[in-house]
């Protein structure tokens, strides 16, 4: 469909719509595109300030974190220092063990002096809980080894505090039994001088487990933190320690596994780098490519915090479609009231859907008041239109149940607004022009109608013959889809040699259709013998149909073939075969299934070749149910089966048969060129014939006989129900309607000239019981009483509004269907008349 097309279809839509819809299809779309525009400005306004709110919840999060690292850090270094004071034995170094134990202070992992010089060395190690003392003389199979922190840390002076980087420590299997093993885990060393030694001056060293800052990052990392302000849901954000040479060195995890490994595996995911270092395999350094990352390393070098919320794909995080990123770098002071050292970075990455849930919020609170506002809107609209409206339509409501059949009134109703009492003036103003208009053209189409009546039927106009003008079988007279299936069944019959039964009511033609079988089969040269079953009693019938031999009664001087041996080689007509009494019955069965019969008084059975063709006006199922028929006669006889139909199933045949039924009629009332006027063959069409063709005969016969001219008018046709002359009640008095006056030639004939028609009976005695008619053929039926007939062009212009001519023709088929009326003539004369009369 072009666009100007289908932007004329639209128009077109559109002007048919009524206010209210025109007014629902402007207003609501209006008010949805602007509370659309309106969401969507607010969604776009609200996330960017939610994704502000984020990022600095995210900073300030890993800000305190990172602060709270320091402090740990911090702790480790002011318990080592404060210890440096102490006099070192293992005992005194147990119980500082045992004692921050209990305390639930950070989870060290060492504790040892490292003398300068030769002498004892002390170190414990806490292992499952229990502080073991490592041999001094397996110190060296500790990896790395804890005297290389001699060594890094000799030029440290009293009071400063050497920090190692995060390393993985083996450990020698200590102990007794099967609780001795190697163990490994990572620690942070702090290496301080110490003079109280029992070797005097050395090194104290202190280890903190690495998986105490990461159980801290899990802990601010979780609903237990106290930096846990509000219920978060389930996006995946994790903190990750690094170095300041790029290293990954651990991240959070859960805070119920607390003695879990280390792992980066969470930090490193949307990089490429290199996994492992030297005594720590979980660190992982991401390549040079990732920009993002090293500006981060670099500006945590510099000791500066910072965040930015980045999207994922292209080498950074997965996860949702955004994330927060916060860095904050971790100090250590070595030497009380000295600036700190930047000792590592703390990250913390945030995959946070707030933004997304509160779209999603937004768009349910949008949809809500989306779905409020047009429900309101609506509600105004309807009742705002009803107010307009209902004026109108109360108006046009006045003018649909106006009766234009009859004389039409004005249109009154009280004043209900300026425009709606122009449009009733207006109204009223056409009624009148149209009341003139319908009665001048209702008198004369009447006087037309009435002149088409009494004029004579042209020869072969509503008489076609079947097919191509040939009857195959010129018994069997009429048209239409009957009478062709009749035709068809009769030739199909006549083709093979069996038995045929043959169902219709009386006067159908069921004998001419039996002769035609007969002469057209293959035993048209054999004698066609014709029994009426229901003319004669038990014992004559069968005399009748099986002869008799001289001698078998009384009164039998001489020989009798009978029917079927008359028959023989010919057919034999049953009529009425439902008359036969069961005797006959049981001597048919024989003769049917055998083809024998034995004539009365004799011993000898005779062979007769006959075709039987039985026909019966009567229901024979019915009478079988009742045991008045056998049911296996009736299978025997019902071979081939034919249905001769009524008179009022094919009327269209009525006017071939009433011609040729009236050139016989000529013949018996010795009158010649006799014909049919149009007004007496619609009064034989609308006739119900209860008689069927035989009573269709008789009235043409009287009818030629009560004519008074050559020309057979509608009231010289007499049928049941009619008194002398008057019109019947079956439909057909609107054809006995005033006649014109004399015209020349028409001698003895004195017609009234026309007139109105008679006052109209209501408008449902019209309508067969049961029809349904549309709403247009409702409206346009009253004017098609007042004419009495319509043709095409009329029922358009009655119907109104450029009713195509194909809808027209529709509609009128479908009311002649119906029973509601008659079509007359062909081609161009065509028109249509009312199938039942005004009273």
């Amino acid at each position: 469909m072009t666009g100007p097309l289908f932007a004329g279809t639209l128009r077109q839509l559109f002007a048919n719509l009524s206010i209210r819809a025109k007014l629902l299809v402007t207003v609501i779309p209006s008010v949805v595109l602007i509370l659309a525009v309106t969401g969507y400005a607010t969604y776009r306004i609200s996330s960017s300030f939610i994704e502000t709110a984020l990022e600095r919840t995210v900073r300030v999060q890993n800000m305190a974190t990172a602060h709270a690292l320091t402090r740990r850090l911090d702790q480790c270094r002011t318990a080592l220092l404060l210890f440096s004071q102490e006099n070192l034995s293992p005992g005194t170094m147990r119980e500082f063990l045992a004692k921050e134990m209990t305390l639930g202070a950070p989870m060290f992992r060492e504790f040892a002096f490292l003398p300068a010089h030769n002498g004892p060395s002390i170190f414990l190690l806490v292992q499952d809980g229990q502080i073991l003392r490592v041999p001094p003389e397996r110190l060296r199979e500790i990896r790395p080894n804890p005297i290389l922190s001699v060594e890094k840390a000799a030029s440290l002076e009293h009071g400063e505090v050497w920090i190692s980087p995060v390393v993985t420590t083996e450990y020698p299997a200590i102990g007794e039994g099967d609780t001795a093993k190697r163990t490994a885990s990572p620690v942070i060393r702090l290496v301080t001088p110490c003079d109280a030694g029992p070797a005097g001056k050395g090194l104290l060293v202190l280890s903190l487990d690495a998986r105490d800052l990461r159980n801290l990052l899990s802990l601010y990392n979780s609903s237990k933190s106290p930096l846990w302000a509000f219920t978060r849901s389930g996006e995946l954000r994790y903190h990750f320690l690094l170095d300041t040479d790029g290293w990954i060195l651990l991240q959070s995890s859960d805070p119920d596994r607390a003695d879990d490994d280390l792992a980066t595996y969470l930090a490193r995911s949307g990089y490429e780098g290199t996994l492992g270092r030297a005594h720590l395999p979980m660190a992982f350094r991401p390549n040079e490519v990732y920009h993002q990352f090293w500006t981060m390393v670099a500006d945590l070098r510099d000791g500066k915090s910072g965040g930015y919320i980045g999207e994922n794909g292209g080498g950074d995080f997965s996860g949702s479609r955004t994330f927060f990123m916060a860095y904050a770098p971790i100090y250590f002071t070595p030497v009380q009231g000295e600036p700190p050292q930047i000792y590592a970075g703390l990250a913390f990455l945030d995959h946070s859907k707030l933004t997304l849930a509160a779209g999603y919020k937004h768009l349910d609170v949008m949809f809500l008041i989306t779905l409020l506002t047009i429900a309101a809107v609506a509600g105004m609209v309807f009742f705002l239109a009803k107010a307009v409206t209902s004026p109108i339509l109360r108006l046009a409501k006045a003018v649909g149940e106006a009766d234009l059949t009859g004389g039409i009134q004005e249109i009154d109703l009280p004043s209900s607004g300026y425009e709606t009492n122009l449009l009733k003036r207006a109204v009223n103003k056409m009624l009148a022009a149209l009341r003139l208009q319908l009665e001048e053209i209702r008198i004369r189409d009447q006087a037309i109608h009435n002149q088409s009546l009494n004029q004579r039927v042209i020869e072969d106009e509503d008489a076609p013959e079947p097919g191509d003008g040939q009857n195959p079988i010129p018994g069997i007279l009429g048209a239409g889809p009957k009478i062709e299936e009749l035709r068809s069944d009769i030739l199909k019959a006549a083709r093979v040699d069996v038995d045929v039964l043959i169902i219709g009511e009386t006067g159908t033609g069921k004998q001419l259709a039996a002769e035609a079988i007969h002469n057209l089969s293959s035993r048209t040269d054999k004698p066609f013998i014709s029994i009426n079953c229901g003319a004669l009693d038990e014992n004559l019938l069968l005399d009748t149909l099986f002869g008799h031999v001289k001698g078998a009664f009384t009164e039998a001087k001489t020989d009798r073939k009978g029917a079927f041996l008359e028959a023989d080689g010919g057919t034999l007509f049953l009529d009425e075969i439902q008359s036969a009494s069961p005797k006959v019955q049981q001597a048919l069965l024989r003769s049917v299934a055998m083809r024998k019969i034995k004539p009365l008084g004799s011993d000898q059975e005779l062979d007769v070749d006959v075709r039987l063709v039985a026909a019966t006006n009567a229901d024979l199922t019915e009478l079988i149910e009742r045991r008045l028929f056998r049911e296996d006669l009736y299978f025997r006889l019902k071979v081939i089966t034919l249905h001769t139909p009524a008179l009022r199933e094919h009327k269209e045949s009525i006017p071939i048969l009433a011609r040729a039924y009236l050139r016989q009629a000529e013949t018996l009332v010795n009158k010649q060129g006799l014909a049919l006027s149009r007004g007496a063959l619609e009064k034989m069409k609308n006739y119900n014939w209860p008689g069927n063709i035989r009573e269709l005969i008789n009235c043409i016969t009287r009818a030629a006989v009560m004519a008074e001219g050559d020309l057979i008018l509608a009231e010289d046709v007499r049928l049941e129900g009619d008194g002398r002359g008057q019109p019947s009640g079956d439909g057909s008095s609107r054809l006995l309607a005033a006649r014109p006056p004399a015209q020349p030639g028409m001698a003895g004939e004195s017609r009234p000239a026309p007139g109105p028609v008679p006052p109209s009976r209501p408008l449902e005695s019209y309508v067969p019981e049961g029809v349904r008619l549309s709403s247009r053929q409702l409206r346009v039926l009253p004017l098609i009483v007042t004419r009495g007939e319509v043709t095409r062009n009329d029922y358009q212009e009655l119907a109104g509004g450029g009713l195509p001519s194909r809808t027209a023709i529709y509609d009128l088929q479908d009311l002649v269907k119906k029973g509601v009326l008659l079509r007359e003539g062909r081609g161009p004369a065509t028109r249509y008349v009312l199938a039942r009369s005004r009273e």
